[in-house]
C-alpha cells in the first residue's frame, strides 16, 4: 500500500465557512433565547388577567394559550422583537470573532503544530 504525501491539505476556506455556521447558531440561539424571555413574559401579562367570562376555563384551554403563547413569542423574536437577541448577537460574535482570530494568529499554517 503506497501513501500519498501531496501538500497539506489547507482549511483557509474552511474556516471561514465554519465561522458562518457558528455566526448561524449564534443568531439562533439569541433568538430562541428572545423567544423565551417574551413567552415568559406574555405568560406573566396572561395571568394577571381576571378569569371569567362565558365559558368555563379548564385543562384544555390553558394548554392552547400556552401553546399560542409560545408561537406568538417565537414570531416576534424571529421578526425583531424586542431587539434583546441583536444586542446579545452583537456581544457574543465579538467572542468567536475574537477567538477564531487568536487561534490563527497562534497557528498561522493551520497544520495543527
Amino acid at each position: 500500500m503506497k501513501i500519498n504525501t501531496t501538500q497539506p491539505i489547507q482549511l483557509k476556506e474552511n474556516t471561514q465557512s465554519a465561522d458562518m455556521t457558528k455566526q448561524g447558531k449564534l443568531k439562533k440561539a439569541c433568538q430562541d433565547f428572545e423567544a423565551i424571555i417574551l413567552k415568559q413574559m406574555l405568560s406573566t401579562m396572561r395571568k394577571s388577567i381576571p378569569k371569567g367570562g362565558l365559558f368555563e376555563s379548564g385543562y384544555a384551554d390553558e394548554m392552547y394559550q400556552s401553546l399560542n403563547d409560545q408561537e406568538l413569542a417565537q414570531g416576534m423574536a424571529d421578526s425583531g422583537g424586542t431587539g434583546i437577541a441583536d444586542i446579545l448577537y452583537d456581544q457574543l460574535s465579538g467572542k468567536i470573532t475574537s477567538s477564531t482570530t487568536s487561534t490563527q494568529n497562534s497557528n498561522p499554517t493551520g497544520d495543527g503544530s
